[in-house]
């Protein structure tokens, strides 16, 4: 008697009796006992289940999820959903969707401002001249374009680090170009005034554009490499802009209900802030709850000092609640009590940065790692001898890299910082010798990096792909000379 075996969903040994009597039963399709059965169950990228019968000659295809007593009209709002799912959820579905209802409530608000600005060309004005519009409308579009230039040079290299920051700051321009435009009509006494709002406004668009775009690219990549599943970078891209695409298209239609009925000031600034309220409380929901894997500055040394306390490493997801959206470049916080422990550059230049000699135990310490690491001076005291300094003072530190560092290097060196920070958290002001705490730094590193980075990857990190360092770095070590007959004099 044969029997067949062919997914996961039959555990059990399915023999041609036992089988035929369900299809009898449960489908009713006739067979033939001596004819040979198998079924096959498949799921496809959305989540629905399919159940395939395969005999001699025939196949028959039904959704398993789907109940008997269904009839012709749940086949078709089936249909009509899955049409809906293929046209607008990408692969990978729930673990690939960007959240896309601001597009609907941002919609609105530039119905109105596009009112407002058009008002401000001088539509409705009788002493208003195309050429007067034009005019105006090109050297709006100069400063945005210029805007353009150099927000690309600033702050381009920081939009992967920091994705979530730029995702919000995005909308936080958006939203104030948009009332910029709005509030425009009533410079329309004032030229000067009413040509610079609208200058500002297309800088803050501009600067939108470059902020959006670039932190869109590295959540676009966190979503298309879920953590189960499998996602797809392209389909990911064509479907939220189809989403967005319908929201936007839903909410002009819906704006053109209603901004025909705000005719004063008072209703159409209410319903103004009400839009934008609602645009950025969305947005700000939105990046809250986004979960990067990827490692930034920040993340790491929250990541590290929690397995300093207590030797477990947090989750992204935890790591996600404590996140700050906006907060200073480098700064290295407590994760619990988010108390700032210190601040840190990497990538500075020796040049620029020290006002006093590195020591030479300092240069030697650091001479097989591909960076170096030392103490802002205005947090250094020197003693009575020279070769004793002391920390005061809010702890600043600098990472010089040297030629040839890896990512590998920057995680490292950024988690040595971080443990400098946490040695000094739990010192006596008199017990803080820099050179000291630079050695027990490097003790601690050595035995516990390793440990730590297992774990991190265990917890769901990615820690082949870190983002510690923003753009090039301001220069790097090519060599280091020390010269030992000079220490030998001092000796003497």
């Amino acid at each position: 008697m044969a029997s067949f075996q062919i997914c996961a969903s039959y555990p059990q040994t399915i023999t041609r009796s036992s089988f035929q009597h369900s299809l009898l039963i449960d489908t009713g399709v006739a067979t033939n006992p001596e004819m040979t059965f198998a079924v096959i169950h498949e799921r496809d990228d959305v989540g629905r289940v399919r159940e395939v019968l395969l005999s001699e000659g025939r196949v028959k295809t039904s959704v398993s999820s789907r109940k008997p007593s269904q009839g012709t009209h749940a086949l078709r709002s089936s249909y009509l959903v899955d049409l809906a799912t293929k046209m607008f959820l990408p692969a990978g579905y729930p673990n690939t969707v960007l959240n896309a209802l601001q597009a609907f409530c941002n919609s609105l608000a530039s119905l109105l401002s596009s009112r407002a600005t058009l008002q401000g060309f001088g539509v409705g004005n009788p002493d208003a001249t195309p050429t007067q519009a034009m005019l105006l409308s090109v050297l709006q579009d100069a400063c945005g374009r210029l805007a353009t230039i150099l927000s690309a040079l600033v702050i381009g290299s920081s939009l992967y680090p920091e994705a979530k920051t730029y995702r919000l700051l995005a909308d936080v321009l958006n939203d104030t170009a948009v009332v910029i435009d709005t509030l425009s009509p009533i410079l329309i006494p004032f030229p000067v005034l009413r040509i610079g709002s609208l200058c500002v406004s297309a800088v803050f668009k501009a600067l939108c554009g470059i902020s959006a775009g670039g932190s869109k690219a590295a959540i676009t990549l966190h979503f298309a490499t879920p953590l189960s599943g499998k996602g797809d970078v392209g389909d990911l891209n064509a479907k939220d802009a189809s989403k967005e695409t319908v929201l936007a298209l839903f909410g002009m239609l819906l704006g053109t209900l209603i901004v025909p009925y705000l005719k004063t000031s008072f209703a159409t600034y209410t319903a103004m802030c009400i839009l934008i309220g609602l645009h950025l409380g969305i947005n700000y929901l939105g990046v809250r709850g986004l979960v990067l894997r990827s490692l930034n500055r920040a993340r790491l040394a929250m990541a590290w000092l929690s397995y300093r306390q207590s030797d477990n490493v947090p989750t992204p997801s935890q790591i996600a609640k404590l996140e700050r959206i906006f907060d200073q470049s480098g700064m290295i916080r407590h994760p619990r009590t988010g108390h700032a422990l210190g601040k840190c550059t990497i990538g500075s230049s020796v040049a620029k940065v020290l006002r006093e000699p590195i020591p030479q135990d300092v240069l030697n310490l650091f001479a097989q790692d591909r960076f170096i690491i030392w103490f802002d001076h205005r947090c250094l005291h020197r003693k009575d001898t020279p070769k004793v300094v002391e920390l005061r003072g809010f702890i600043r530190l600098h990472i010089f890299l040297k030629e040839g560092y890896s990512a590998e290097d920057q995680l490292r060196a950024w988690v040595y910082a971080v443990e400098i920070c946490n040695i000094i958290l739990n010192r006596k002001p008199g017990e803080l010798e820099a050179l000291a705490v630079l050695r027990e730094a490097c003790d601690n590193l050595s035995t516990r990096q390793k440990e730590f980075l297992d774990k991190m990857q265990a917890a769901g990190w990615n820690v082949t792909d870190s983002a510690i360092l923003a753009g090039s770095p301001s220069a790097v070590i090519t060599e280091v000379s020390v010269d030992d007959r000079a220490e030998e004099k001092k000796a003497r």
